[in-house]
This record gives C-alpha cells, sequence and structure tokens, in this order.
C-alpha cells in the first residue's frame, strides 16, 4: 500500500474545503428561494468601449433571513475570473434605504461605498480582494486565483423612466485598477450603478435585463412576459421604451427596441464573454457583449434567468 506524503495530504486540503464549502452553500441559498422578505441589491457594472475589460460587483442582502450574497465578475482579453458565494452573514439593517451606504459581506473582502442616492448620488467606491475561479461556469464559493480590485464610479445621468418600483439606475463612468490572474491594468468604461428594494421572491420569473452605453447614449431595459420597460438616453434626452424584442441566449442576439417616441432602434449585439451563476440549482446566464444599436457603437451586458413562459417569442410574436 502506498501512503500519501504529508505535502500530498497538505496540497489536497484546500480543495476539498472548497469543495465542502461549494457543496454548504446551496442549503443556505434554499432559505430565500420562493420567500417573501425584504432583500436589497447594489451594483456597479463598467465595460471598457474596446471590450477588452469589464468588472461588477454585486451585493444582493437578505437583512431578515441574514444572508448575502456576493457577485464579482472581471474579464480581460476574453478570460472570465468569477467569484459568487450565496452563504455570507448579513445585518439586520437596511443599507437602501439611507442617503449614503456601505455595503460589506464579512469575512469576505468586498466593498461598495455611496456617496448620495438615486438622481442625488455622486459616486459609488469600489474595493476587494477574492479568491476568484477562472471560469465561464464557476462554482460558489471561494476558487484558486487571487484577485485584487479597487476604483470609483462618477455618476453623470440617472434614468428617469421606470424599470422596476423601488429601483434606482444610475449612468456614468468607471476608473479603477485591477490585478487578477498574474495581470494588472487600469480600467476605464462606460458604467451604471443599481439599487433595488423589493419584498417579492427573487428569480422566478423569466427575464432579460440588459444596459448598454457608447458614446453619447445609454439604455437600461428589461424584457418580461408582460411586455418591457426601462429607456434609453440619447444625449441628454430620454426616450422610454414602450417594448422591445430580443433573440434567446446566444452568442450573437438581434434585438428591436420600440420607444414610446415611435422612435425604433434594432441592433445586433455579439458577446464578449458569456457565463453562468447557479441560483436554487439552475443557471442564471449573463454575458459582457458589445455591437451596434441604431448603427452606433454599443458595450454592456445582457443577463438573462430563463423559465416559462417563453418571453424571446411572446416579444418577437408582439412586434411582428
Amino acid at each position: 500500500m502506498i501512503r500519501p506524503t504529508r505535502r500530498a495530504v497538505a496540497a489536497a486540503l484546500p480543495a476539498a474545503m472548497l469543495a465542502r464549502a461549494a457543496a454548504a452553500t446551496p442549503n443556505l441559498e434554499l432559505k430565500v428561494k420562493g420567500l417573501t422578505t425584504y432583500s436589497e441589491s447594489a451594483m456597479v457594472m463598467s465595460v471598457s468601449t474596446d471590450g477588452r475589460s469589464a468588472i461588477t460587483l454585486r451585493f444582493c442582502r437578505f437583512p431578515d433571513a441574514g444572508l448575502t450574497w456576493l457577485w464579482c465578475h472581471i474579464v480581460r482579453d476574453g478570460v472570465l475570473y468569477a467569484f459568487t458565494q450565496h452563504d455570507l452573514p448579513c445585518g439586520a439593517d437596511r443599507l437602501a434605504e439611507g442617503a449614503a451606504a456601505d455595503y460589506r459581506a464579512a469575512p469576505m473582502t468586498a466593498s461598495l461605498n455611496r456617496a448620495g442616492k438615486g438622481p442625488e448620488l455622486r459616486q459609488v467606491r469600489i474595493a476587494g480582494a477574492l479568491p476568484f475561479h477562472r471560469s465561464r461556469a464557476a462554482p460558489l464559493g471561494p476558487g484558486a486565483v487571487k484577485g485584487r480590485f479597487k476604483g470609483l464610479f462618477t455618476a453623470t445621468h440617472a434614468l428617469s423612466a421606470t424599470v422596476l418600483k423601488d429601483r434606482d439606475e444610475v449612468y456614468g463612468t468607471f476608473l479603477g485598477e485591477i490585478e487578477v490572474g498574474g495581470r494588472r491594468w487600469t480600467h476605464e468604461g462606460v458604467a451604471k450603478f443599481h439599487e433595488q428594494r423589493q419584498t417579492n421572491p427573487r428569480f422566478e420569473a423569466p427575464f432579460c435585463y440588459s444596459w448598454l452605453g457608447g458614446e453619447g447614449l445609454a439604455a437600461t431595459t428589461l424584457l418580461l412576459a408582460t411586455g418591457a420597460t426601462g429607456g434609453w438616453l440619447f444625449g441628454q434626452t430620454e426616450d422610454a421604451l414602450a417594448d422591445m424584442a430580443a433573440d434567446a441566449p446566444d452568442d450573437l442576439r438581434a434585438i428591436d427596441y420600440r420607444l414610446k417616441s415611435g422612435r425604433r432602434a434594432p441592433g445586433r449585439l455579439s458577446a464578449i464573454v458569456r457565463y453562468e451563476v447557479p441560483i436554487f440549482g439552475r443557471p442564471w446566464r449573463g454575458s459582457f457583449v458589445r455591437g451596434l444599436v441604431d448603427g452606433r457603437p454599443v458595450v454592456g451586458v445582457m443577463n438573462d434567468w430563463t423559465a416559462a413562459p417563453d418571453i424571446y417569442a411572446a416579444a418577437h410574436a408582439r412586434l411582428g
């Protein structure tokens, strides 16, 4: 019988610990599945205009359930680094209702600090040092790739069109420093911040959520089974969304925006990176994208939670 060396046993310990953590996480995650309870989320997302670099940081807190979800995704030249964890503790305080807020999720090292709220938002600072996975289908829990980031979101325009009740959407720019996977760079790009409060259960009905930005334009849209919400910003003029159609998740997606002014803005988006986050045993599908809308270049994100009914087929049928 060959016995493993002490070095081999020691090397195996971190992997075993990560496996146990990943296995335990879904059990705690299920505490909020289908649960009607107060929750609040805050997120910064940014993509460089050339599509080479992207970063998102998202906190979702369930104060009454004592649970926090933390997501961070970083892209560099088509390589994705992902950290997602759904079993972090949460205090009973409600951060989204304050004029300023400081989101954290101990024992992980990550923070999102905003100054101002909604139309009065001035800036959001984010920072973190997290153990990432180099994977487009990363499991929940820590990975083996060390990464660090810090940066400043500067607000430029708060969307007045409603995407969801009690949800703020603010456009801006982001400048930050990122180090992960042995690479270090300065990220600069178009950006968006959102913060949302709700009591309905999360991740039940299907949706397609997107944020797009480019020179002199930005959009935040939400496609649901019953229609679409959100709007476009052209220069300093908003045009609310009347309806939209989008192809189902794929590497290349056609989109068609119909605005309340009567304007139509068709486009095509190609995925820079597509990835998944496991939620309640099913995949949430995310993508960083670039493309053309109304003939103008954009970058951003398009994220999908797929379930019955088929919102993509229904939207194409509505718009003809």
